[in-house]
């Protein structure tokens, strides 16, 4: 009986509300990386950070996990507003297409785990509305993607609800070191 691959997909706020935080961000991101290396081989990372600057951008990109190196102060640098949703929508449609993608090269469908971690709230997204993301959302659920939502916001499980994850897969925490590390 052969287990799926995971894809660890991460999307992480950079936005500059994120600034207080970020040397925590990227000491949390950086263990919960080595866990998971340390766990195995078995998992590919898609790692995107977003601001109202680049509400994409690709730091890795489908990597198997063993390939994939620890943020730095230089790698991740707060600054911008938050598009939330358009850095949810965009990155649902680009691991879609990707496993589409691989569909047809005939490999194996992998595990899809998307993990969110966010400071604020929603504030600066163009493209894609609240209702768009929580379809997205229920739909790549009922496909047995997994959303798990992080969010150091007054209403994190609120915000959550509303894109559309469930309480299980949310974890609200405080917006200092010791809230990011037990977050991740």
């Amino acid at each position: 009986m052969s287990t799926k691959n995971t894809h660890i997909v991460i999307l992480i706020d950079r936005s500059g509300s994120m600034e207080s935080i970020a040397g925590d961000v990227i000491g949390g991101f950086n263990q919960f990386l080595h866990t998971q290396q340390v766990d195995g081989g078995d998992a590919r990372v898609t790692l995107v950070q977003f601001d109202s600057h680049d509400p994409q951008e690709v730091i890795v990109a489908g990597a198997p996990i063993s390939e994939v190196v620890p943020l730095s102060g230089a790698t991740f640098v707060p600054r911008g507003g938050t598009p939330l949703l358009d850095a949810t929508g965009r990155l649902i449609a680009r691991i879609a297409a990707n496993q589409v993608e691989r569909q047809h090269a005939g490999l194996a469908p992998e595990d899809i785990l998307f993990v969110s971690i966010t400071d604020g709230e929603e504030n600066q997204s163009r493209e894609f509305s609240l209702d768009q993301v929580r379809h997205l959302i229920a739909t790549k659920s009922a496909e047995g993607w997994n959303f798990v939502f992080l969010s150091a916001a007054l209403d994190a499980y609120g915000d959550a609800r509303a894109m559309g994850v469930h309480a299980g897969a949310t974890q609200a925490f405080a917006a200092d070191g010791r809230g990011v590390n037990l977050a991740f």
